[in-house]
């Protein structure tokens, strides 16, 4: 697929002085600008955290399928390095671990706030597997950071996490699309069930729409992303339940496959 993007595609490494590390990110990340940018509109912004054995230049593959004129994306580097080559990286869910990744995509935001014009209240935090998973944790810890969360895959975090700010999460009533493959191999019921029961604890809006086939990472999950995240986030409709499940048909669900450079 030829790139549909204006050539503002960049990625930032962490730099070593000392007043450069005040200036950018210290993890990497990239920002991909949307088709005919226009600096006078304040363009809501995808966070993307990417699955295990990827990067932060995901976003440049994912983006595209979501929409090529609604939106600025970062992709935000994982903290946990999956192999040799410096290339694969993983969430970590240590204390600390997690964290450090709460850190990064809070700097992520800010640099592309400083590089691009961002609406403040139209933040999506979305995710593939893992990072799924660490984008809704982020989400429950940072909850008026964000117009809503986005999990392709992934778990809700435990109750513990959900817990720790109980009163908050149940006050904001966070906007969440969680998406799964029906027979996904990280899709389990129990975890499903688990995660409906905690994310109702603290009424957070949430629909959960299946796909059919193995991988949710398809076209047809992406173009439902920009849907929901329009209905949702950027021209809000009124106060909705939207707790419901969805199955998507098969057809038009073309796998997204990702590119090894």
């Amino acid at each position: 697929m030829s790139d549909p993007f204006a050539s503002r595609i960049r990625s930032y490494p962490s730099p070593e002085p000392a007043a450069a590390r005040a200036a950018q990110p210290r993890r990497p990340l990239s920002i991909v600008a949307p088709l005919h940018y226009t600096p006078s509109y304040a363009y809501p912004l995808v966070v993307w955290l990417h699955h295990s054995g990827h990067n932060e230049l995901q976003i440049e593959q994912v983006l595209p399928h979501v929409s090529t004129r609604n939106y600025v994306g970062v992709g935000v580097r994982g903290n946990l390095a999956t192999d040799v080559r410096g290339w694969g990286f993983d969430w970590a869910e240590g204390k600390s671990s997690i964290a450090s990744a709460r850190q990064s995509v809070m700097e992520a935001i800010e640099h592309a706030k400083s590089e691009m014009s961002i609406h403040p209240d139209r933040i999506l935090i979305a995710g593939y597997g893992s990072g799924a998973t660490m984008a809704c944790r982020i989400a429950l810890m940072e909850p008026e950071q964000f117009g809503g969360v986005a999990m392709l895959g992934g778990e809700f975090p435990s109750n513990q996490s959900v817990m720790r700010e109980y009163h908050r999460l149940r006050e904001r009533r966070l906007p969440i699309l969680w998406q799964q493959a029906i027979n996904g191999v990280d899709d389990c019921p129990k975890q499903l069930k688990r995660g409906i029961l905690a994310a109702e604890s603290i009424r957070a809006r949430v629909e959960i729409r299946q796909y059919r086939g193995d991988d949710v990472m398809n076209a047809v999950a992406l173009r439902d992303m920009d849907r929901w995240c329009f209905d949702n986030i950027v021209q809000p409709r009124p106060e909705s339940t939207a707790e419901n499940s969805t199955v998507r048909p098969s057809e038009g669900l073309s796998p997204i496959d990702f590119s090894a450079n």
